[in-house]
């Protein structure tokens, strides 16, 4: 039966890396890519270095022992003259003593040479390797100048990417900052259509139901008042009288002779003493001539019938 706690503790981990990676930015991946891309090819280059240092150390190795070899034979040799000397001389026991020396002198030769073709093979296998180790190192070196012309290129895309994401963000943002201190350019452009729809409407129910709107009422008003005042004009003139205008024209007229007929009665006061003059004295509103004390409509009789006036604006 699986452990629980050993179950969560996965489901724990796996979440956490699963968040990480979701919120992880996009350039720290892409450096350490580049960073795990270099300790790769670092690896690579540190084993090529030890297989080809192998292979150097088994070359050097093989040397000495090709100069070992090469001493022990000349040691060899002359173990061998010194006891043909001695025989020749007749010292035979010298003689066996400097061919027993020479004899173990041989067994080390033979050794030396097992041990220097075991090296010599190894060497060659080395020298495989290290040129195996190469080979890597060159691949690795290629890959490594690839991964790294792509670092601009992911970092591009990246930034682009990054860019992309604020702009959408600063989108979302600006569609749904509704209800602020100022109003956006949606809710204005909805708000001037709503009233334009709506006076759209009014308009076509209004020809669809025939009631006039407030622009024919004030012209129909405006067209009764001046059919009235015409229609009042009318009846004045068939009354004799003369219209409003006249009236107060003659009105002005009739207050400027008044005041040129006092200044001459002045005058001829003044010029004159006779009795005529103590008469006008006494009466100076008497008229001076019939056409002054003809009398002159005032306003109360050019008024005519009072006729009823629309009230309605």
């Amino acid at each position: 039966m699986p452990n629980p706690f050993s179950k969560g503790w996965n489901y724990l981990k796996a979440s956490l890396d699963k968040s990480v990676d979701d919120n992880a930015d996009p350039k720290v991946l892409v450096h350490q890519a580049m960073n795990n891309a270099r300790q790769q090819h670092k690896s690579v280059a540190d084993q090529a270095a030890a297989v080809i240092g192998n292979a150097k150390q088994l070359e050097i190795a093989m040397g000495t022992k090709a100069r070992q070899l090469d001493e022990v034979q000349g040691q060899v040799r002359q173990t061998l003259q010194v006891a043909e000397q001695a025989r020749a001389e007749g010292d035979t026991a010298r003689a066996q003593q400097f061919d027993a020396q020479a004899e173990q002198l041989a067994g080390r030769l033979v050794a030396l040479e097992q041990d220097l073709e075991n090296t010599r093979q190894l060497h060659g296998q080395a020298v495989q390797a290290a040129e195996q180790a190469k080979q890597a190192v060159k691949e690795s070196e290629q890959r490594l100048r690839e991964t790294l012309a792509q670092e601009d290129q992911l970092l591009l895309q990246a930034t682009q990417a990054e860019m992309q994401h604020r702009s959408t963000e600063s989108m979302a943002s600006l569609q749904g900052a509704g209800g602020g201190n100022s109003p956006t350019f949606d809710e204005i452009r909805a708000k001037i259509e709503g009233r334009y729809t709506t006076a759209l409407g009014k308009q076509e129910l209004a020809e669809a139901t025939g009631a006039p709107s407030t622009a024919q009422l004030d012209a129909a008003a405006f067209t009764r008042e001046s059919e009235g005042k015409s229609k009042l004009e009318q009846i004045r003139a068939s009354m004799g009288l003369s219209s409003g205008s006249d009236a107060g024209a003659d009105r002005q007229l009739t207050d400027g002779g008044g005041q040129t007929g006092a200044s001459a009665g002045q005058a001829e006061q003044s010029s004159q003493a006779e009795p005529a003059g103590a008469a006008e004295q006494a009466d100076p509103e008497a008229p001076r001539n019939p056409d002054e004390a003809t009398d002159q409509p005032g306003p109360e009789d050019l008024s005519g019938p009072t006729l009823p006036r629309d009230t309605r604006e």
